[in-house]
């Protein structure tokens, strides 16, 4: 029975896996995120087909073979040495010894690439998608013997941890300081992979896209332990910090308009029977932005309500300066 109910734990283990979503905010090849670590990127190939049949000498490049929208193609996956974490992907099809099989191909892989991300720009002869994560380039290459080949090149741009992300961050982003801060940091952090610098925060663990799950939060009374909920979209609807110790928990719930941006937080203060002591509501109201689309002017509307208290609403005037990394 031990052994059944094991076997079944494992099962139901792997078919959550499964159907873990992909990350919609990245680059992507035929619906494989190019990002992440070598391992947890190979299996997603194989589990779409590619065979891996080898890797260069310095272990930077991993080879494999499967099909390219249908068309049998060779791809070259590139890591960064130290990390193993997934730089580029690129793929080749062909060789075509007539201009007329190249072009066919061509405009049906352009086709193809345009329906999936978004529109190509030609330029020197090559066609390029660019978004906040990553590009596409797709080039035609000549080989020595007078033949084609179609090159897809897939370049990850975006740090691997989503923590400046997941707080409405864009670009790869190095140090925030806010001023009037309300119920948030003052000073905050960005490692170049994107991780968030904070060493209360511990036992970090983040899915393969790099989003954070759980970790542990050092508090004055022992550890809170923290969990994060993503919607379909990864975006982070609700962090919860328990504190069991203290008999306190947390919760921050976010909604987001349309462009993706926070447009309001919940925070909410639990005693251990469960009652509400305090509350806080909080709507932005962007005014200026920098060149990465980041606000650096807000006007924050909030309602304070503490138990025993009358609510109380005021609005603070926010200005961010933010630093980036190269």
């Amino acid at each position: 029975m031990k052994k059944f109910l094991t076997i079944l734990l494992l099962a139901l283990a792997c078919a959550a896996q499964a159907q873990t979503p992909a990350d919609p905010r990245s680059i992507a090849m035929t619906g494989v995120p190019i990002e992440g670590p070598i391992d947890s990127l190979d299996v997603s190939l194989r589990e779409h087909g590619f065979t891996a049949w080898g890797q260069s000498d310095d272990g930077e490049d991993y080879y494999y073979r499967g099909l390219f929208y249908g068309f049998r193609a060779k791809l070259i996956v590139t890591v960064e040495p130290q990390t193993r974490l997934v730089q580029s992907a690129y793929v080749t099809i062909g060789p075509y010894s007539t201009q007329k099989m190249l072009d066919k191909n061509l405009n049906y892989f352009l086709y193809k690439l345009q329906h999936d991300n978004g529109e190509l720009t030609p330029r020197d002869g090559s066609w390029f998608y660019i978004d906040d994560y990553g590009s596409i380039k797709v080039s035609v290459v000549t080989l020595d013997n007078g033949a084609h080949e179609i090159g897809v090149l897939y370049l990850n741009t975006a740090p691997y941890y989503k923590d400046a992300l997941t707080r409405g961050l864009h670009g790869n982003v190095q140090e925030v300081v806010t001023e009037n801060a309300l119920a948030e940091e003052q000073f905050l952090h960005f490692h170049n992979n994107g991780q968030v610098e904070n060493l209360d925060l511990v036992e970090r663990h983040y899915d393969r896209y790099g989003y954070l799950l759980t970790a542990r939060m050092k508090e004055k009374e022992g550890y809170s332990s923290v969990h994060y909920t993503y919607d379909d979209s990864r975006r982070l609807v609700r962090r919860t910090l328990l504190n069991e110790q203290a008999g306190i928990s947390y919760t921050n719930e976010y909604t987001y308009n349309d462009l993706g941006e926070p447009l309001t937080e919940q925070q909410k203060v639990f005693d251990k029977n469960k009652e509400c002591l305090m509350t806080i509501n909080m709507r932005y109201d962007y005014l200026t932005r920098d060149d990465n689309g980041n606000w650096t002017g807000n006007s924050l509307t909030f309602t304070y309500w503490e138990k025993g208290t009358k609510a109380r609403q005021s609005t603070v005037l926010q200005k961010r300066t933010l630093t980036y990394w190269e």
